[in-house]
């Protein structure tokens, strides 16, 4: 698979840390899932982050501090055991799909998030028509299935998007098939137009 759109590196970063909503990190790793390139960014973000941790002070600790570490080794070790391989979209555990158009469905997230922030899938069928629309704040998208086209370029599967408060975009579904989207969202989108605004109030997850 070919990929254009990648994380950036402080996306990375900031996911190899932990520092990421849970929701956005979501829509990271469903990336990470089928770009080995940025696989191996995170890898080596982590080396980085291990490296530094080294040349921090001694810190004093528990004398059972060894074998608490054992233990929670052993639990993670048998969590990996069963870690669960299914396709992501099998793994999401979602709401109700909300038909908003005939063609044109959201399904919110079930995955932790700040009450203002928003986590979904998206499919938009072929030549459905979509709503130019602004951000609240910062937005991650990964193209799951089909591929759409906006003022950035061409966002195929697999490829991910970033945006933030200064993008207004018209996304435009290419190709004969459906183009299904996970997002992380600050916010809700603001959409242009009456109709726009309309189907945002009724699709809000």
């Amino acid at each position: 698979m070919s990929l254009r759109h990648h994380p950036s590196d402080d996306i990375l970063t900031a996911y190899a840390s932990g520092a990421l909503e849970a929701g956005f990190g979501l829509v990271v790793g469903a990336h990470l899932e089928v770009c080995a390139t940025c696989r191996a960014r995170v890898g080596t973000f982590e080396a980085v982050s291990g490296a530094a941790l080294k040349s921090l002070p001694d810190a004093e600790i528990g004398a059972d501090a060894l074998s608490n570490v054992l233990a929670r080794l052993e639990t993670q070790a048998g969590a990996s055991d069963r870690q669960d391989t299914r396709p992501l979209l099998e793994r999401l555990s979602l709401k109700p799909k909300k038909w908003i158009a005939p063609g044109v469905w959201v399904a919110a997230v079930n995955t932790p998030h700040a009450k203002d922030n928003r986590v979904y899938l998206l499919s938009v069928a072929p030549g459905m028509p979509a709503a130019r629309h602004e951000h609240s704040g910062a937005e991650f998208c990964t193209v799951l299935k089909g591929a759409f086209r906006d003022e950035v370029g061409l966002f195929q599967a697999g490829d991910f998007a970033a945006a933030d408060d200064n993008l207004c975009h018209l996304p435009v579904v290419e190709g004969d098939e459906p183009c299904l989207c996970l997002f992380a969202t600050e916010g809700r989108l603001k959409a242009q137009g009456l109709l726009g605004r309309l189907a945002f109030a009724y699709a809000d997850v």
